[in-house]
């Protein structure tokens, strides 16, 4: 495989003074669906119904740390679930009573899970998608957010983090590739993930042949030794910090007629060098929301995850390679420059807007 790059995306939350909080959302499972308009159906299906009782529904949760500790339920204090940056509201069943599918039915279910970090478990919490999100009136993106604050000498330390419901119709060509799961955490130098990749035609049934090649999305590097196998695993000792895997998908074995594209991440959380990304300063996700007229600085540095001021002066190149909201790689725009051991680049509003008014970027320090 080629050789270790340290590498992170938008998401992520930033600069803190001192003892940081550091939260983001990991799927088990994928969160993208399409809308079939010719069959009025989502693919894939999220609902149980009576043919098909046990699908597979994506859930979200939380990884919170404060410093290097994980914070166990317990230890968040004023959260919530977010849907479109809406709370959601549950009733005594944990089911979502403010948003309903077209049967009135629950989009959501509350709860909470137990996780694996670093060799110890973590009661943590959890959001089920336990119907179908995509619909005749909803084939755009869509988000799921979680917020709250972990005590830090006293004080409630505020966090927020969310990910992307990547909602579309179907393509043209009647393709949608997934990868699961589409996020994922080692948290030990010998732990494996396997991520594993699904293609789903306009039926929403798998083709009988198909092919992919497997990429590091922040070099562009392909895994040559994994082409054409339907899964990858990694290892902690594989990668620096974070890991965004890029898997094409092709009906032909020549691999010329490239029919959709997907993403995946997995975050080494044992690694001491941390890649920090602050947005405009802040340290809450970026929503893709700007104003006319308004931009957005991205500013990429190399710390420890104890401390977000100790840089680490051994990476001295940032690149940022930028994807639109139908996950199509940008060959022109803003570029990332590297100045005193920080990689920045800014974000117009008419560029996001020109690139289907979501932009994503996926930064690699060397």
């Amino acid at each position: 495989m080629p050789a270790p790059t340290i590498s992170n995306h938008f998401a992520i939350t930033a600069l803190q003074e001192g003892i940081t909080v550091q939260g983001s959302l990991r799927i088990d499972g994928t969160l993208s669906q399409n809308w079939n308009n010719n069959t009025q159906k989502a693919i894939p299906n999220w609902k149980a119904t009576q043919a098909d009782p046990n699908p597979s529904q994506p859930r979200v949760y939380p990884v919170i740390r404060k410093g290097v500790q994980y914070m166990n339920n317990s230890q968040l204090v004023n959260t919530h679930w977010l849907y479109n940056d809406v709370v959601i509201t549950f009733d005594n069943n944990g089911d979502s009573t403010n948003f309903l599918d077209a049967n009135n039915d629950p989009l959501f279910h509350v709860g909470t899970t137990t996780v694996s970090f670093g060799g110890s478990s973590y009661l943590v919490p959890c959001l089920t998608v336990i119907a179908n999100l995509a619909s005749p009136t909803n084939i755009d993106l869509d988000t799921i957010g979680y917020e709250g604050s972990v005590e830090i000498l006293g004080k409630q330390q505020p966090f927020q983090c969310q990910v992307d419901v990547k909602i579309a119709q179907m393509s043209a060509q009647g393709f949608l590739g997934l990868l699961s799961p589409e996020s994922a955490i080692i948290t030990a130098q010998d732990q494996a993930v396997t991520v594993t990749a699904s293609l789903y035609g306009e039926d929403g049934q798998s083709p009988a042949t198909w092919y992919c090649k497997w990429y590091n999305a922040g070099t562009g590097d392909e895994y040559v030794a994994a082409r054409n196998n339907h899964s990858v695993t990694f290892y902690g000792a594989d990668f620096v910090d974070n890991l965004i895997l890029r898997c094409d998908f092709f009906t032909d074995a020549s691999y010329n007629n490239r029919v959709t594209t997907a993403f995946a991440s997995i975050d080494d959380t044992q690694d001491p060098e941390y890649l920090y990304i602050s947005l405009n300063g802040s340290n809450s996700d970026f929503s893709g929301q700007l104003s006319p007229g308004e931009s957005c600085t991205v500013t990429a540095w190399v710390a420890t995850m104890e401390d977000a001021t100790a840089i680490n002066t051994q990476y001295t190149n940032f690149t940022c390679v930028l994807y639109d909201g139908q996950q199509n790689e940008i060959t022109s725009g803003p570029t990332m420059t590297t100045s005193s051991n920080r990689g920045t680049i800014v974000l117009p509003y008419d560029f996001v807007a020109q690139s289907g008014y979501k932009v994503n970027g996926i930064v690699t320090a060397s």
